[in-house]
């Protein structure tokens, strides 16, 4: 299965993946803020900061989908190097 695409400024046109907000922002700011990830067996990856990952299932999925952005595959790249994590 093919992972959909984004056009990202930095990367240009790169698989999409997903992310919370806070990662977003720790991009933005250059600032760490954790970033637990994994990998879907449809190939999407996906990753929660420290903050989202302290949280209980149901406690996340009140965030509600606000709390959950789209980035390419670069960037998490990038969020996950910021963040001194080595992708497998």
């Amino acid at each position: 299965m093919k992972v959909p695409s984004v056009t990202c400024g930095t990367h240009g046109e790169q698989p999409q993946t997903f992310v919370c907000v806070h990662i977003i922002e720790s991009i933005r700011e250059g600032e760490p803020k954790g970033f637990w990830w994994s990998r879907g067996p449809d190939g999407v990856w996906d990753a929660v900061c420290d903050q989202c990952n302290s949280l209980s299932q149901e406690e996340f999925d009140a965030l509600g989908p606000d709390n959950i952005g789209v980035i390419c595959l670069g960037c998490f790249e990038d969020a996950a190097a910021l963040n001194e994590i080595e992708l497998e």
